[in-house]
């Protein structure tokens, strides 16, 4: 499992403002959503991608 997989990290992620309280919503799906839930449709942010891709390079190396 993917430890930086939730919707917090997806760049469809977003917290949208409606009668003075904050929502998180997936603006890609018009869902409410939590930061710490998990879809299959999930695209991280490019910040997240980088922390991935560099972590996956300290597996590889045996480091």
């Amino acid at each position: 499992m993917n430890r930086f997989h939730c919707c917090a990290t997806c760049q469809h992620y977003a917290v949208v403002a409606t009668d003075g309280k904050r929502k998180s919503k997936c603006a890609r799906l018009g869902f409410d959503t939590q930061p710490k839930f998990q879809f299959d449709c999930w695209n991280p942010k490019e910040n997240v991608r980088k922390l991935m891709e560099r972590e996956k390079g300290k597996d590889s190396s045996g480091a």
